[in-house]
């Protein structure tokens, strides 16, 4: 079964004893595997994120995550993720510029195709492919 819903309101935790680590990824995996629109990633920096479709579905995960972990967990403040996007096609040549002011960028907008974008959501481009 395939959701249309992405997780945009996430969360970071840890253990309060560091003792617990392997206590939470064992409930962690089971979180994963309860709810298939939990997104749950490590970062580069050792965090863990918890990232789901809302505040009350991340707050039922997080009460899921307790019982089933049975450690006392540390929850930081949510982030909310913002996406922009192009609605409109546009042949003028637009300025923007750099946070630093340094550099400046000209470019024209266009939509995405349909077969382009379905390739997208199915996760089938990567980086290094070819852009034809």
């Amino acid at each position: 079964m395939k959701y249309s819903v992405s997780p945009v309101y996430k969360v970071a935790v840890k253990c309060k004893n560091d003792a617990d680590l392997p206590k939470l990824e064992k409930g962690l995996k089971r979180l994963s595997k309860s709810d298939p629109l939990i997104k749950i990633e490590k970062e580069e920096t050792g965090e863990i994120t918890v990232a789901g479709s809302g505040e009350l579905h991340i707050e039922i995960c997080l009460n899921d995550l307790r019982e089933l972990s049975q450690c006392e967990i540390i929850v930081s403040e949510p982030s909310v993720t913002y996406q922009e996007t192009i609605t409109n096609e546009c042949s003028e040549r637009l300025l923007t510029k750099s946070a630093n002011k340094h550099n400046r960028f000209f470019g024209t907008t266009e939509m995405l195709s349909e077969q382009l974008i379905d390739m997208i959501e199915r996760g089938d481009l990567s980086e290094g492919m070819d852009a034809k």
